[in-house]
């Protein structure tokens, strides 16, 4: 019988990312009305430039590019760096499962940029109450982030 010392190192780590991943849908189930009986999501990782190609395709880029959900994929996408050691990659993540949630209870939003309104709360909240870590963004900033254009 295998151990899991014995397991190869990709494969050690595709058990951790799922136990990662389910703990975070945990939390985000204890910490919010969203349902999140559901499969885990597939995550891949890529180098930065890959990333911001995949995501941005040829349009200009605004802003850094920390990961993102391909609803067309139902897939994490997260830059080949992510850490699971470190508190702010986690929250990342958490943030990318927000949005996975929220395409796999079907809810509607006027734009793309409503995705956004709960994600940094709760991100904020998770790194708070897990890490003992206090991140502070400007209210005004995800105010305009988390609104459709010209609703504003």
């Amino acid at each position: 019988m295998r151990t899991h010392n014995s397991l190869t190192p990709y494969f050690k780590y595709l058990l951790i990312m799922k136990e990662i991943i389910t703990a975070l849908l945990i939390w985000l189930g204890a910490n919010s009305d969203f349902n999140v009986d559901m499969d885990i999501p597939l995550v891949v990782f890529l180098p930065q430039a890959e990333m911001e190609q995949m995501y941005y395709g040829g349009a200009e880029k605004h802003g850094d590019l920390h990961a993102f959900y391909d609803t067309k994929r139902d897939t994490i996408i997260l830059p080949d760096t992510w850490d699971r050691r470190k508190p702010w990659d986690l929250s990342v993540l958490l943030h990318e499962i927000i949005h996975y949630v929220q395409d796999q209870n079907d809810i509607q939003f006027s734009c793309v940029q409503e995705m956004e309104g709960p994600t940094y709360p709760l991100q904020q909240q998770y790194l708070k109450q897990v890490h003992d870590f206090d991140w502070q963004y400007d209210l005004l900033w995800h105010h305009m982030v988390s609104h459709c254009p010209g609703r504003i």
